[in-house]
């Protein structure tokens, strides 16, 4: 039934008229009978009449099926380009809050993205084929990097909560304040990391006038903190080159479609 139906959309349009005059004309050739010249000239008209409308018939279904075709992959390779944007748009979303419910979506996406890749790279090339299979990695490792950033973060905010006291010192309250701003992702972590080393030396200099042994933990905390962040945002600039080159390679190799 639903090839039926795809041809009467389709095709019916086209194939009632053209078939229907042409087995008409036909069978008014086969039974006519050769009687003067009217007649002769006649039969001879119908029978090359209806072979040049079959000849068009036939034209227009290769025609309309190529241009068709051409379509199905154009719009699969638009669809393509925008499933790749939207990862961009995603994994640029999950910084600086990290939240679970946006890493969530990422992973569902990737999932979906994952299932419907075979049937959108139906055509492409082995090369690009390798450049989408890439940019799936690259956010699935995003994504798992991203789900360690709140539990460490957790920590670190539970500590400075429970013991206001570090804020005391100015160098603690200085490496707090940059780790509290986490607007920007990529430049955060080299300030975090300076404000880490400015403590360090700070503690080297100084005579110890107290414990600091939360001072210690909260500091080794904040250090795999940020190593996190390294690794996640060097794995999303990766990501993101990643996308440009696959998305590039599905634009212009059009051939490959």
């Amino acid at each position: 039934m639903n090839l039926f139906q795809k041809w009467f959309y389709r095709w019916s349009f086209i194939d009632i008229p053209t078939l229907g005059l042409s087995a008409i004309l036909l069978i008014y050739y086969l039974n006519s009978q050769p009687s003067g010249g009217a007649e002769a000239f006649v039969n001879s008209l119908v029978p090359n009449l209806a072979t040049e409308l079959f000849g068009v018939w036939l034209s227009v279904r290769i025609i309309e099926s190529v241009l068709r075709l051409r379509q199905k992959r154009s719009r699969l390779r638009t669809q393509l380009i925008e499933n790749m944007n939207y990862l961009i748009t995603l994994i640029r979303s999950i910084a600086p809050h990290f939240e679970q419910q946006t890493i969530d979506h990422l992973t569902a996406e990737l999932n979906w993205f994952e299932e419907m890749k075979d049937y959108r790279i139906s055509g492409t090339s082995k090369e690009t084929i390798n450049l989408i299979n890439e940019v799936t990695k690259l956010y699935s490792m995003a994504a798992k990097e991203a789900l360690k950033i709140n539990p460490l973060r957790d920590g670190i905010n539970d500590l400075f909560l429970r013991n206001p006291e570090m804020l005391e010192d100015g160098h603690m309250k200085e490496l707090h304040d940059v780790y509290r701003r986490q607007n920007y992702t990529r430049i955060i972590v080299r300030r975090i990391d300076s404000r880490i080393l400015r403590y360090k030396e700070h503690i080297a200099l100084s005579e110890p006038e107290r414990p600091r042994l939360k001072e210690q933990e909260i500091i080794k905390k904040i250090e795999a903190y940020t190593e996190i962040l390294k690794v996640y945002t060097a794995i999303t600039l990766e990501a993101e080159a990643a996308v440009l080159e696959a998305r590039s390679a599905v634009l212009n190799r059009e051939f490959n479609f």
